[in-house]
């Protein structure tokens, strides 16, 4: 019998977590439907909160000249997104997303209410120093991609010998 020793992966470290909070906020939300609604804070009651896991996940692919970023922003409005340069290494992006209160057909009980509302933000750190100039962003049914130019490296520069 032989033993394989165990891999340890930030990745399924990140999902695991990301299951635990689900979990947790299902419980905590069933707690607070069995609760009765007058119990129920006003934020809750209006959809006006965020969940637990309100981050999104991004693929991030570096190669020669640019960085390109990929993620999935499901039921988000393209005019709800923000996307900002923070620094040279670090990239923000940020959503608003309501909650449809009155959509046809819901009237009634929710029992079970799993889709994000409220505000979701993302700083990520880049692997380079990109630059503002040339940077384009798409968004197309809910999967937004960004390109950024990598900075030219600086070969240093000259001194005069006096």
């Amino acid at each position: 019998m032989s033993i394989r020793p165990y891999q340890f992966s930030f990745t399924s470290l990140g999902n695991e977590l990301d299951s635990l909070f689900a979990e947790m906020e299902a419980r905590a939300t069933s707690l607070m439907n069995q609760s009765g609604a007058s119990t129920l804070p006003a934020a809750v009651k209006s959809g006006n909160y965020s969940v637990f896991g309100s981050d999104f996940h991004v693929d991030l692919c570096e190669n020669e000249s640019e960085i390109i970023v990929v993620t999935d922003l499901p039921g988000v409005e393209k005019e709800n997104i923000s996307v900002r340069l923070l620094d040279p290494e670090t990239l923000m992006i940020k959503t608003e997303q309501h909650t449809h209160t009155e959509e046809e057909g819901t009237e009634g009980t929710y029992h079970l209410r799993e889709r994000k509302v409220g505000s979701m933000q993302r700083n990520i750190h880049l692997p380079a120093a990109v630059t503002q100039e040339g940077a384009k962003a798409s968004f197309k049914n809910g999967v937004m991609e960004i390109t950024l130019q990598k900075e030219k490296a600086e070969e240093g520069t000259s001194i005069d010998i006096e």
